[in-house]
């Protein structure tokens, strides 16, 4: 029965392989170009979502410990009564 190597030995081998390595002639096409630049691109945008979100959140938690509340939705709907023309302010 053969016995596995031990991970020492592999891990040796491993550095050693990426230690000794030949420099490799390839290149990059345009289609590659673009996807990094897509990628970073989405990136930028996810990360701007994400700081506009945690910023509004901060903007309502400070308008609270100041006491402004702001119960006005601005939903496109006026403030009139649904059996009435009239303005109910």
């Amino acid at each position: 029965m053969k016995s596995m190597p031990q991970r020492g030995a592999v891990c040796t081998v491993a550095i050693l392989g990426l230690l000794i390595s030949t420099p490799s002639h390839a290149y990059l096409d345009p289609g590659t170009g673009s996807i990094i630049l897509q990628g970073l691109l989405a990136g930028i945008a996810v990360a701007i979502g994400v700081v506009r979100g945690y910023w509004q959140q901060l903007k309502l938690f400070v308008d609270k410990l100041r006491g402004k509340s702001d119960n006005k939705k601005n939903d496109g709907d006026s403030d009139l009564d649904p059996t009435s023309d009239i303005p109910t302010n």
